[in-house]
């Protein structure tokens, strides 16, 4: 099936995501949740090229409207939290010589943010109509200065559209089985020619009991996807299909106690320099959940590229969540670049943002390419709430490996904000942000640099009212980098008004 061209995959994006609205509204009873707020702001840079060899002072303003739309019913969720930046140094005379713009992207004066997801059962037990859609900020390179967010002219700017339709058939066969098969289809266009668009098949079986339901459970399972690609500037236009079948069971030894396991053979096509892409794989593993508030899972297994650990925990207390993983496992771009969340997540997209922040980015950094890649991972989330203080923590480090010629990158980051509620219209925040990225020059080419970057900052925010707040920010970045033209130094400060509808 062909990709679409641009205007069209925006307006599938619009119609999937109102199609969803329309769908949870009149016709089944549904609890509503509804947020909207227009932000006016203005910020200075003293850099706002990025490029200590060309530094330029430069203001500009920022208008950015918001909306969330939560519908939660028996047959019928929906959740909607969408942005608009704009950001007049887009339209502004200033030139950096170290932006990509005219080679790999253009001026970008709006930037929009979009996570909707939504599903309405329309044959109790038996059908359900699914439907997603993501709008978001990415950079080109990931390896260059620019990508954090849009206030600069650096152009290293990529926004990446996506939708998906597709049905989910489940019926239960008998008191302890149940069948389920789902059809996906999704269509992703990324502004940046390089990136590429692409469109994916996906089909899903599962046959098998419930391990809550019983104390020893087995089931059957089945996946094919396959992925096309529009040719780009660095690529042709190429197909991935990835396909597998397993048999799993897990076995309750106690109340807290499961073990846990699957075996399985995939089928696989795509680009690599490896002779094996496909063959047996197994997992083996053990599940810990001593009370309601924390899990435990950990596991290894084999796939055809090596060994396969994983570990996942969640913490849940009356002030405090945490999340940990870590996965060692086959990826594609095109997934890490349009992250599809789940709405009720705790730790949502915008965790640890702070008031009066411009849009951030909305995936995973990951190569320049759509070859699959080899992502070991490891991610923690921390969240304490108290009465008057706030603290978030979160870390995560990707290690990738690029299918086609083994190129690497590694991508780290670190993060560390505070809020402190002074009285109760003023708080004040603190943020520390570390990140670094590191890739194999000879394999990724002129893409491949290793840079690291520190951001500390701090701000005010106080309330004029009950729908009105004023927040003002400052913020020191330092980015360091084997490449010249990625070195650079940036004081900003910035200053908002949010009224909320």
């Amino acid at each position: 099936m062909p990709v679409k061209s641009s205007m069209s995959a925006k307006s599938s994006i619009a119609a999937a995501a109102m199609s969803g609205i329309l769908l949870t509204t009149p016709v089944l009873a549904v609890e509503w949740q509804r947020e909207a707020g227009l932000s006016v702001g203005a910020f200075y840079s003293d850099n706002a090229c990025l490029d200590d060899r060309d530094e330029t002072g430069k203001g500009a303003a920022t208008v950015t409207p918001d909306l969330m739309v939560k519908g939660t019913g028996a047959r019928a969720n929906m959740s909607l939290r969408a942005a608009v930046e704009y950001n007049s140094l887009a339209d502004s005379n200033l030139d950096c010589r170290g932006g990509r713009g005219g080679q790999l992207a253009s001026r970008r004066a709006v930037i929009p943010t979009l996570r909707f997801a939504g599903n309405l059962e329309v044959i109790e037990d038996w059908l359900t109509l699914e439907s997603d859609a993501f709008a978001g900020r990415n950079p080109i390179d990931p390896f260059a200065a620019g990508g954090h967010d849009n206030l600069n002219r650096r152009d290293n700017t990529n926004i990446t559209y996506q939708y998906s339709a597709g049905a989910l058939m489940q019926r239960r066969l008998a008191d302890n089985t149940h069948l389920r098969m789902r059809y996906r289809y999704s269509e992703q266009y990324n502004e940046a020619n390089l990136l590429g668009d692409n469109s994916e098949d996906r089909v899903e079986f599962d046959l098998g009991t419930d391990p809550a339901r019983s104390r020893f459970s087995t089931g059957i399972s089945g996946r094919y996807s396959k992925i096309q690609y529009d040719e780009n500037d660095l690529e042709a236009a190429f197909d991935n299909t990835l396909s597998s079948a397993e048999i799993r069971a897990a076995l309750q030894l106690t109340r807290d106690w499961q073990v846990n396991g699957f075996v399985g053979e995939e089928w696989n096509e795509f680009i690599s320099e490896q002779d094996d892409i496909e063959g047996s794989y197994w997992d083996v593993g053990l599940l810990w959940t001593p009370n309601e508030r924390v899990e435990v899972g950990i596991g290894t297994g084999e796939r055809f590229f090596g060994s396969t650990p994983r570990l996942d925990i969640s913490y849940r207390h009356k002030r405090s969540e945490l999340t940990a993983s870590y996965s060692r496992t086959l990826s594609l771009p095109r997934n890490l670049r349009a992250v599809i969340t789940d709405p009720d997540d705790p730790f949502d997209p915008d965790f640890g943002q702070l008031p009066g922040d411009p849009v951030l980015i909305g995936g995973q950094p990951t190569f320049i390419g759509n070859t699959p890649i080899l992502d070991e991972r490891f991610t923690l989330k921390y969240r304490f709430s108290g009465r008057r203080t706030t603290i978030t923590l979160a870390a995560s480090d990707s290690q990738q490996s690029r299918t086609e010629d083994s190129a690497e990158g590694d991508f780290t980051n670190a993060s560390a904000t505070l809020t402190r509620a002074l009285s109760p219209r003023l708080s004040a925040n603190m943020r520390a942000h570390w990140s670094e990225r590191e890739g194999d020059g000879d394999s990724v080419g002129r893409f491949g640099q290793r840079s690291e970057t520190w951001r500390l900052g701090f701000g005010f925010s106080r309330r004029l009212g009950n729908d009105t707040t004023v927040n003002l920010g400052y913020q020191f970045t330092r980015q360091e980098s084997e490449f010249e033209l990625n070195e650079y130094r940036e004081n900003r400060v910035t200053l908002s008004v949010r009224h909320a509808f």
